[in-house]
């Protein structure tokens, strides 16, 4: 073999000798993490690596055009403000002494109104996701956020099946057979201790029916739930109810809301007309709503066989 053609051979076997003893970059692991703005002192340090998406989630809403960070060109091939997310995805590695600067100012005003994060090279770990709380949560609004989980949980429950005719009536899983009649609109109360009765519907078949009232709390009111149910005649006597169920755990002022009451086989109900008592136990506040009529005011509809 020529000297020179051995010379490249023995290169070439050196080049791609070194190229497979290179060791290939270590694999990150993306991970998501909570970051405080109410802690003292805060890590607002954000790690960060070429090729993968960062996100930060905020609790409060952004003002856009105020939101920069450092080496937008040079660094970063994505880099995308929206209300209450940031988004960034490096185009280069941070060197390890590098950081960088990502500044954030809030648009309601409250404090802190500015937050300035260090974005540094990522070790072993990359933060693909981090949520920034910057409000604290009263219990208050704990208590709040959980009713409406339980609400809608209930809901679910109805709309699989396990909530009975109630449920079917807030799922719109209604038999054709079910025979509906609405409440007279000269019946309906229009301001009642803050409350408003907007409509109301009588469901009917030959073992069940259940009234559907849809409540409106005025603006300026409490919170407002039906706790506590009465049906009665108009002498006075009290009609057994079996439950009681809302559409939301309780309505905030302005809100409005089905409420629906269950009651046993019209058959076994007095042939007059009926008062419903809806009241909160906490407030006292009480809607009363007359024109019930439970037994078929005409002849029920039945399917055909």
């Amino acid at each position: 073999m020529p000297y020179f053609s051995c010379r490249l051979s023995i290169l070439a076997l050196l080049i791609a000798g070194a190229a497979v003893a290179q060791p290939s970059p270590p694999a990150r692991q993306l991970r998501q993490r909570a970051l405080s703005l109410l802690s003292s002192p805060v890590d607002a340090s954000v790690q960060v690596a070429k090729g993968t998406l960062t996100t930060l989630t905020f609790d409060s809403p952004l003002l856009p055009k105020s939101v920069v960070v450092q080496g937008r060109d040079t660094h970063f091939e994505r880099f995308v403000v929206e209300e209450r997310t940031v988004t960034l995805k490096p185009k280069v590695d941070l060197a390890d002494d590098e950081r960088l600067l990502l500044t954030v100012r809030f648009a309601d005003g409250a404090a802190p109104q500015e937050v300035i994060f260090v974005l540094v090279p990522a070790s072993d770990q990359v933060d693909a996701a981090v949520e920034v709380l910057r409000r604290a949560r009263s219990a208050e609004a704990l208590q709040q956020e959980l009713a409406q989980v339980q609400a809608q949980l209930s809901a679910l429950q109805g709309r699989c099946g396990d909530g009975g005719p109630s449920g079917l009536i807030f799922s719109g899983l209604l038999d054709p057979s079910v025979s509906v009649k609405e409440l007279d609109k000269d019946d309906l109360p229009e301001n009642a201790n803050g409350l408003k009765l907007e409509r109301g519907m009588v469901y009917r078949t030959s073992t069940w029916a259940v009234v559907a009232v849809h409540v409106l709390n005025l603006v300026g009111q409490r919170a407002w739930s039906a706790g506590g149910v009465r049906l009665v005649t108009m002498r006075g006597q009290t009609v057994p109810v079996k439950s009681v169920r809302m559409e939301k755990a309780q309505l905030g002022s302005g809100e409005a809301g089905l409420v629906l009451v269950e009651i046993g086989a019209p058959s076994e109900q007095p042939p007059e007309e009926l008062r419903l008592e809806l009241s909160d136990p906490t407030s006292g506040r009480t809607l009363r709503i007359s024109g019930v009529w439970l037994q078929a005011i005409q002849q029920l509809r039945r399917t055909t066989p």
